[in-house]
């Protein structure tokens, strides 16, 4: 359970159909400098491996971690259900995911996230990432997004109502707490949750805090990101928009 210094961090593996990507995610957990940490390997019905090769991933995350927990799915649910799922296990005051094909950037992101969540005191995080091309990276979000959360909250998210989402889910962080005070995502959705959920957030006044701060190096090629948005993502975004438009009308 962590201790007084130390709390409990939860760090999620989420895998689907992509085990091949796992090795450079798992090395970066393990390189990790926070000691106190739970990791679960979470696969969402997965039909191209054999998942019982997660069974070895666990044993090396052993050599690190007492706690490691296998979680699977049993059918393709969806990323807003999945995650839910995972919520629902993690025994962390902190929830921090690193999906399969992404890695933490530095051997002390896991530390320096708990360090200024808890200086901030706050819920949720979120920070900036790296998206790793094939020919080039490129660093988001724009530092202007972390200073408009900061002055102009209500602005940014008619801002994001109207355009797209400016917020990344794979380089924001969560507590328990947080969906303990405002429920767990949206599963009107499939597979978007971090866009209708910041929204719902700075709807109803939720600070949420910026920290510039690379954490995350997010692949753009193989894997889960593809480079091709599937067809769901537009009809949760769609939904989205319909919804939040018809309120901000109102």
């Amino acid at each position: 359970m962590g201790n007084e210094t130390n709390p409990l961090v939860t760090v999620f593996i989420m895998i689907y159909n992509n085990v091949d990507a796992l090795e450079e995610t798992v090395a970066s957990v393990m390189m990790q400098d926070y000691a106190d940490m739970e990791v679960i390997l979470s696969d969402d019905g997965s039909t191209k491996y054999d998942t019982d090769i997660l069974r070895e991933y666990e044993k090396r995350l052993k050599t690190v971690f007492k706690n490691v927990k296998i979680h699977l799915c049993g059918e393709n649910i969806g990323t807003v259900r999945h995650l839910n799922r995972i919520i629902g296990i993690a025994s962390g005051k902190y929830l921090f995911s690193c999906s399969c094909g992404d890695c933490f950037a530095r051997k002390d992101t896991v530390s320096s996230l708990v360090a200024q969540m808890e200086k901030k005191n706050a819920l949720i995080l979120t920070t900036r990432r790296i998206d790793r091309y094939p020919d080039r990276d490129k660093t988001r979000p724009a530092r202007w997004v972390g200073w408009a959360l900061d002055l102009c909250p209500e602005r940014l998210c008619d801002h994001m109502i109207n355009k797209r989402n400016l917020l990344s889910g794979c380089c924001t962080f969560y507590t328990k707490e947080l969906f303990d005070k405002y429920g767990l995502f949206d599963e009107r959705y499939r597979l978007v949750e971090d866009y209708p959920y910041y929204i719902s957030l700075l709807k109803k006044g939720v600070k949420i805090p910026h920290h510039d701060m690379i954490t995350v190096v997010h692949r753009m090629s193989g894997g889960v990101s593809t480079g091709n948005v599937h067809p769901q993502v537009w009809k949760d975004i769609e939904n989205l928009k319909e919804t939040w438009g018809k309120d901000a009308a109102n």
